[in-house]
């Protein structure tokens, strides 16, 4: 719902808006961030459903289109801005270049939330372990939430029509605790995921450079596995971790 200029298009499709709105289950009692409003297409439909409408928008130029609409705006980058404590439910049309950052962020807030996302992206947070698309931020997105797409979004639905199709996903939370150092191991296995977790430790030594020698780093995963990272469910690789840890 941004400007191109800032990888983002507009969602034309009024029926596609609506259903968006509809699939959040806004009640008189929430309070409802927003991710990008643009020029208030899907803005219009929060406001008549919520209490209140907390509205973050980058772009300068689409301000006064938000004005129309009895929301709060805030003029700043979603990535910089504290997301009030009032907030009881997060939505937004992302810019998809931004989709891995945004993500962790909002997980952090363990609060729901309903983000469209570029079709692919949408399929590696919901990829199963030995799935091609299993990921990192699958990992992250189910260890905190439980992530469900809704419904698939036509490319056709944009304006200018972006190459890609896109998915609405909602997170419902799991009100876990975000474990810095159990995600940065997640980040440096995931980066040799085909490989046994012991090797993707070795290879990802510079990550622990700091804090471990070469000689000790092969000490330490002795009694990591030799399965492959992207086999591992979110309870082995937490196993792993504690492994690493001792």
């Amino acid at each position: 719902m941004r400007s191109n200029k800032l990888s983002q298009v507009f969602l034309k499709n009024e029926q596609v808006l609506e259903k968006i709105a509809d699939s959040i289950n806004i009640t008189k009692k929430d309070v409802i961030f927003e991710i990008g409003g643009g020029k208030g297409p899907l803005t219009k439909y929060l406001v008549e459903k919520a209490k209140k409408v907390i509205v973050c928008e980058i772009d300068k130029k689409l301000i006064p289109f938000l004005k129309d609409y009895n929301a709060t705006i805030i003029n700043e980058n979603f990535l910089k801005v504290e997301i009030p404590k009032e907030v009881t439910k997060i939505v937004g049309n992302i810019p998809y270049h931004l989709s891995g950052k945004i993500t962790e962020k909002i997980m952090k807030e363990q609060k729901p939330c309903t983000i469209l996302y570029q079709k692919e992206f949408a399929q590696r947070i919901v990829a199963k372990p030995g799935n091609k698309g299993y990921s990192r931020i699958g990992v992250l997105a189910q260890t905190l939430s439980i992530p469900k797409i809704l419904f698939y979004v036509s490319k056709n639905d944009f304006k200018p029509v972006p190459k890609v199709d896109s998915a609405l996903v909602s997170f419902t939370p799991l009100n876990k605790e975000y474990d810095e150092g159990f995600f940065k191991f997640i980040k440096t296995l995931f980066k040799f995921k085909n490989k046994s977790v012991k090797n993707a430790l070795l290879c990802g030594r510079m990550d622990w450079s700091n804090e471990l020698d070469k000689r000790k780093l092969k000490e330490k995963v002795n009694n990591n596995s030799e399965k492959k990272v992207f086999t591992l469910n979110i309870e082995e690789l937490e196993q792993e971790y504690k492994l690493f840890k001792e």
